[in-house]
């Protein structure tokens, strides 16, 4: 047999076997993917997402990123942060409901009561109370503003029952729900994508802010860019602000290869130290 000829021969037999290979490798992904999906028990759904990491699966990515944010995360709730010159700080992470299957039922519930909190459903007051007590600047005699939304009926819906604690039960702060005047509707800057998120003033201050210390109130921080905004504007009529709470953070999912480098990494740490 000519050499040419048996070289394309191994050639060819070299590329059945990978694509073969890739074909198991994948199928091997999914059924560990959906063992996972269907795990009760979280040591189980770990080592079956990790196993369809290994196999290349992307939701299982996605799926063990989020079930160890601590990985990948430079912010963590509760945890105060500077952002632009102000402390930050947030409750808990945020999913986006696209990856709602993917997420523990732990954090199901925390996304349900984010909604309700954003649909005046839940009134925030823990979230607050906990946020608030985080901060690690002195918040007495401040003036707590609550993020203008896509319409005046969300605004008041989302924020109206905090004003009441604000305003009832805490005396050494005082409340600005009514120092914005939310005059038209704009898109939800949520519901953007990308390059496409940009933010369209709806709102005015109204309110006599000049020389007030003031806390931002909001529902997700992502970028931070309605922070930015909403800072800017409040610092142009006087403002001072001091920090912002967030019920929610959205979540960071760094690049995919990442994660399977890493659980790549600690699987063949803990066969080198025949760790379970």
């Amino acid at each position: 047999m000519e050499p040419r000829l048996l070289f394309l021969i191994l050639v060819g037999i070299a590329i059945g076997l990978s694509c073969l290979a890739g074909y198991w490798r994948k199928k091997a992904g999914e059924a560990a993917f959906a063992a996972a999906l269907l795990a009760d028990k979280a040591e189980d759904r770990d080592r079956h997402c990790r196993l369809a990491v290994m196999a290349g699966h992307r939701d299982a990515c996605r799926m063990f990123c989020f079930a160890h944010p601590d990985f990948y995360e430079d912010r963590h709730p509760l945890k105060p942060f500077r952002f632009r010159g102000i402390s930050v700080t947030f409750y808990g992470h945020y999913y986006p409901s696209r990856y709602k299957r993917l997420l523990d039922e732990e954090q199901r519930g925390f996304c349900r009561t984010l909604y309700a909190f954003k649909e005046g459903e839940n009134h925030g007051i823990d979230f607050f109370k906990a946020c608030m007590a985080a901060l690690p600047v002195d918040t007495a005699s401040c003036h707590v503003m609550f993020m203008p939304c896509s319409n005046w009926i969300k605004y008041g819906q989302r924020f109206k029952r905090l004003d009441w604690y604000i305003t009832t039960h805490r005396k050494e702060l005082t409340s600005g729900l009514y120092d914005v005047d939310v005059h038209s509707e704009r898109e939800s800057l949520h519901e953007c994508k990308g390059s496409e998120r940009i933010l369209e003033r709806n709102y005015n201050i109204t309110g006599d802010i000049k020389g007030k210390r003031i806390i931002i109130v909001d529902d997700v921080f992502t970028s931070g860019q309605s922070l930015t905004d909403y800072k800017e504007e409040i610092e142009r009529c006087g403002g001072e602000v001091v920090a912002a709470i967030f019920y929610g953070k959205t979540v960071t999912v760094p690049p995919l290869f990442l994660i399977k480098a890493h659980v790549w990494g600690g699987h063949i740490v803990r066969a080198i130290t025949h760790e379970p």
